[in-house]
This record gives C-alpha cells, sequence and structure tokens, in this order.
C-alpha cells in the first residue's frame, strides 16, 4: 500500500511565462455587455438615461427620497455610494485642505466644491427671490423654502419637512423626550 509505480513515465505540463521589463503587459479583455441598453425618458423632466438604474437614481431629484442612511448619525443619501463616502467622517482624518483658509475635508471633490467659495462665483440663482448659490443643491433646497414643498411628515406631531435627514433630526428629539418621560417613571 501506498507504493507508486516508477517505471510508467509521468508526463508534467507545465506553461512558459515571459517577463520583460521592456514590454507592456496585454491589454486585459473587457467583457462584453450583451443586453441592448434601451434609453428611458424620466416622466417628470424628460431627461433620457442609458439604464432603468440610472433613471431610478435620478428620479429620487424629483422626489426626494434618500434612502440610504448612516446607522451612526442618521445623516440620509440618494446613492450607496454617496454614504460610503460620508462613512468616512466618522473615522476624522480629512487628507484634503484648503490652501485660502486651512478648511479639511474628506474628499478632493469636496475640497474643490468649497474652493469656489474663495472665489465669490456663485453661477446657481433662485428663480423667486434672485439669491445666489454656489452649490446647485443649496439653491435647490432654498427654493423648496418658497415653494413649500416639505413632503416629509413627523408621525408624532405632524410637522412636515424639506428632506428626510431633517426629519430624522426631528424625530431624535421625541427620542430623547419619550426617554426623559420614562426616566421619570
Amino acid at each position: 500500500m501506498g507504493d507508486i509505480d516508477v517505471s510508467e513515465p509521468i508526463e508534467v505540463k507545465c506553461e512558459i511565462i515571459e517577463i520583460s521589463d521592456e514590454e507592456d503587459p496585454p491589454p486585459k479583455k473587457k467583457r462584453k455587455r450583451t443586453v441592448q441598453k434601451k434609453p428611458q425618458a424620466c416622466p417628470t423632466c424628460g431627461k433620457v438615461f442609458l439604464t432603468g438604474y440610472e433613471l431610478r437614481k435620478h428620479n429620487r431629484t424629483h422626489t426626494g427620497e434618500r434612502p440610504y442612511m448612516c446607522s451612526l448619525c442618521g445623516k440620509t443619501y440618494t446613492q450607496p455610494g454617496h454614504l460610503s463616502i460620508h462613512a468616512l467622517s466618522h473615522t476624522g482624518i480629512k487628507n484634503f485642505n484648503c490652501t485660502e483658509c486651512g478648511a479639511a475635508f474628506y474628499r478632493k471633490a469636496d475640497l474643490d466644491r468649497h474652493e469656489k467659495i474663495h472665489t465669490g462665483v456663485k453661477p446657481y440663482q433662485c428663480e423667486i427671490c434672485a439669491k445666489s448659490f454656489t452649490q446647485k443643491n443649496n439653491m435647490l433646497m432654498h427654493y423648496k423654502t418658497h415653494v413649500g414643498d416639505k413632503p416629509h411628515e413627523c408621525v408624532v406631531c405632524g410637522k412636515r419637512f424639506i428632506t428626510k435627514s431633517k426629519l430624522t433630526l426631528h424625530s431624535r428629539k421625541h427620542d430623547k423626550d419619550k426617554k426623559r418621560k420614562n426616566d421619570y417613571l
């Protein structure tokens, strides 16, 4: 038992790989998507998207839906990638610093956006009161204050909010009040 018959030749197959510093490695093959992309238009604004996923993501700009919430602070986001980026804020490490004022940021994109405040350029203007903003999102939130668009309602007191994240912050006050009330019982 356990004896090996050495009378039969053993064939070993191997592959020789040449390594060279002079040549670039061959380009990696990319998988080709076999499903045809069908352009889809947003029913609200008519903007066209190549995939249903992109359309659903875009639709959140109209509905205000922010389904991705940070479990640590309650801040909400429209996309999971934005939540992942936000998670960096809980680490405390900010690698991008403004050379003008020293403000620190977690992402370069945030630093780039911040640096616009030093130029004084505010390209986004409210249609109602003409107030200008450096960021489009800030202008849109401001605009909602004029039109009274507050789709998020507190189930406890009925107060309404422009964003789900503002509702979440408000709801914590009720949680604290409830906790204080229970502490006295």
